[in-house]
């Protein structure tokens, strides 16, 4: 017969698992990729996908109210898959299931919905791009630029 694990072991065995979910997340964190984002079968806006402090965020969503998401990841024979959902009071949720290949390419599919009073409508929208140097991915510098976005001035918007 096994003993039950002591309220100490129980709490380091929990913090070893939270820490293992904590890393998986943070996989891309630093690393900032352009490309397309738009309809599944043909992108066509120009856009950045950014990871930081276990966070994602487009550059085109931010500007229409989708707030920065936690992400997982998990290294893969062929990269880094991750999932993570964007989120907007008034304009819905995008959940994002993409991989970024070791080569730095990433190919993204990401299922828009959003409630409407009858009914919830869905689209499927893709993003294709590779890795890029030119910026640093800042969540907290994000965060304090979407105090000043106004959605409803931003023409790209209306699309999202």
């Amino acid at each position: 017969m096994t003993r039950p694990l002591s309220i100490p072991a129980r709490a380091v065995l929990l913090w070893l698992v939270m820490a293992g979910v904590t890393n998986a997340g943070q996989l891309l964190d630093g690393r900032v990729f352009a490309g397309m984002i738009g309809p599944a079968g043909s992108p066509d806006l120009q856009d950045r996908l950014e990871f930081s402090e276990g966070h994602f965020w487009s550059d085109i969503c931010t500007r229409c109210g989708f707030l920065p998401g936690e992400y997982l990841a998990e290294k893969v024979e062929d990269g880094i898959e991750f999932t993570g959902i964007l989120e907007s009071d008034s304009r819905g949720k995008f959940t994002y299931n993409g991989i970024v290949h070791d080569d730095g390419d990433i190919e993204v599919s990401i299922l828009w919905q959003r409630k409407r009073w009858y009914w919830t409508s869905t689209r499927e929208i893709a993003f294709r791009g590779s890795e890029t140097q030119e910026i640093q991915p800042s969540l907290s510098k994000i965060r304090s630029e979407m105090q000043s976005h106004a959605p409803e001035n931003e023409p790209l918007c209306a699309r999202f």
